[in-house]
């Protein structure tokens, strides 16, 4: 077969040679008629459109505003503990008073490894069990 014969018959076999589901239809036969797969994958497109549109009205119109109130609630009730940590260190010269010592909590029967207190031991407000009393 010659390369003349080889082009003459390319551009007939061309719009023949592959056809996907999402090519266009024929105009001439398929006139106003779409295929059920471009309709369905419209429809999904539209319903991720509007899911979308849900969740981030949610996320700007419900979850910020409520970390925002749940913030000033925090620092609200937190300052009330301070105000009375306060009163407290106030009636009693400077410092808190001391807790009662029940004998059934803080049980050691080893040391961890780090000392006797807990890892996120915080002298303000814990009892320092490396103290005898």
């Amino acid at each position: 077969m010659t390369m003349l014969a080889r082009l003459a018959r390319t551009p007939l076999r061309a719009p023949l040679a592959r056809r996907f589901a999402t090519a266009e239809l024929d105009p001439v036969h398929h006139a106003g008629v779409k295929s059920k797969f471009l309709e369905d994958r419209e429809a999904v497109r539209h319903h991720a459109e509007q899911t979308t549109k849900l969740w981030r009205n949610i996320s700007y119109l419900v979850c910020i505003p409520a970390i925002v109130g749940g913030y000033f609630w925090v620092m609200r009730v937190e300052g009330e503990h301070e105000a009375h940590q306060a009163h407290l260190r106030e009636e009693n010269g400077g410092h808190l008073p001391e807790k009662p010592h029940y004998e059934y909590l803080n049980i050691r029967r080893r040391a961890f490894p780090w000392g006797n207190n807990s890892l996120f031991f915080n002298p303000h407000t814990q009892r320092d069990m490396n103290v005898k009393e």
